[in-house]
């Protein structure tokens, strides 16, 4: 070979070992090392005969780094079976989203998925089983910041931490709303803020909530710190005897996760919604206000957002398999249409450092709330 070619060959193999060295820490697959964009870069600085003899390099040692590249990706299974842990039982909303997703992640994993429904104690008794688990994927907790963010700030006795726990993707964000017993002489939002101050020091108006300390509890204790009131908390064991009593107009008004269910009640006057906790409202309400939209409670943006979380130490491949997974099935019409038809809406597929961005900022964010209202943790 003459010098220049020689000298071509030596630009190749820089050229393509630079490639390489820049691919080996992206997942790696046919369909993504064919695409243009991935690949210009080896030739980009050669022309004519000199890219004949670049691209000739390049095809006898693409083999070669081919495994290099396999190596970096992550594993595309997970051991099996593999449990969707929901802290709470069957039949609600939750238990809905796991089953949802069972299916399509035993294809996407290639193993046997299972729903493992425990409830009790704010998600603290599922939460404390998969982490008395090993750290190897095989246990996946779907929890909000209600069931894993707050009850260590919030309750005494929990033996876990945020830090415990590491994001695999997040999955649904379910608007919450305010609502009010048919009987409450208010039918607006401003309406309410006026009642609640008014009768703040004679007779507070109260609020049915499912559990102290949890996001129900903290997001109405807010709404009163920030409007200078005093609200009569009830604490009820779980979501369905507060629908009861206020249906039966004997609280005032509870914080509810929303479902389109929930339109035939308003409709039929049985309580009513009159307003939105997030300023991403369902399409369904989008006639009523969110609570940011009144300067008094400015910056008040509250949903629950479903994630996906294994045990601190699970191997980095694995979480990264599970993140590509559970990244394919938000994009699935199927399971968009499922859960948007029920009021709730679908988290766009994220990569694994974007969901661990979004889990630091929702700690830091119930953090935040906790320290305005003032609580502190209750057995």
């Amino acid at each position: 070979m003459r010098t220049g070619s020689l000298s071509i060959g030596r630009a190749a193999y820089q050229s393509i070992f630079r490639w390489i060295s820049i691919e080996k820490s992206r997942p790696w697959t046919a369909r993504s090392f064919l695409s243009s964009g991935r690949l210009s870069p080896v030739f980009q600085n050669f022309k004519g005969k000199s890219m004949r003899i670049a691209k000739a390099l390049f095809m006898g040692l693409v083999f070669g780094a081919a495994p290099l590249l396999h190596a970096q990706a992550p594993a595309s299974k997970i051991a099996g079976p593999v449990s969707l842990v929901v802290p709470y039982p069957a039949g609600g909303a939750s238990d809905f989203t796991a089953r949802l997703f069972a299916e399509p992640l035993h294809r996407e994993l290639g193993a046997t998925v299972v729903v493992e429904n425990i409830g009790g104690a704010t998600g603290a008794i599922a939460a404390q089983k998969m982490l008395n688990a090993p750290a190897n994927g095989q246990m996946l907790y779907q929890g909000s910041q209600n069931e894993l963010i707050l009850p260590p700030l919030t309750m005494q006795g929990i033996r876990y931490d945020v830090s415990d726990f590491e994001i695999v993707h997040p999955v649904t964000t379910t608007r919450l709303v305010l609502v009010v017993r048919k009987g409450l002489p208010v039918k607006n939002l401003d309406e309410f803020i006026r009642l609640m101050r008014s009768r703040s020091h004679s007779e507070p108006i109260t609020c049915g909530i499912p559990g102290v300390g949890s996001l129900y509890h903290l997001i109405p204790g807010s709404m009163a710190k920030k409007a200078d009131a005093q609200l009569n908390f009830i604490p009820y064991k779980g979501s369905a005897p507060i629908v009861q009593d206020i249906l039966g107009d004997r609280i005032d008004f509870t914080i509810m996760a929303f479902s389109t269910s929930m339109l035939q009640f308003d409709k039929e006057g049985r309580y009513r919604i009159i307003a939105n906790l997030s300023q991403d409202k369902p399409k369904e309400l989008a006639h009523l206000p969110s609570l940011a939209e009144r300067s008094v409670f400015k910056d008040m943006d509250y949903a629950s957002n479903a994630a996906y979380y294994v045990k601190k130490g699970t191997p980095l491949a694995v979480r990264q398999a599970l993140n590509a997974a559970i990244g394919n099935i938000v994009e699935s019409p199927a399971v968009i249409q499922g859960l948007e038809g029920d009021g709730r809406r679908v988290w766009q597929r994220m990569s694994l450092s974007e969901a661990e961005d979004f889990y630091a900022k929702e700690i830091e964010k119930y953090r935040g709330m906790v320290r305005l209202t003032g609580f502190k943790p209750a057995d």
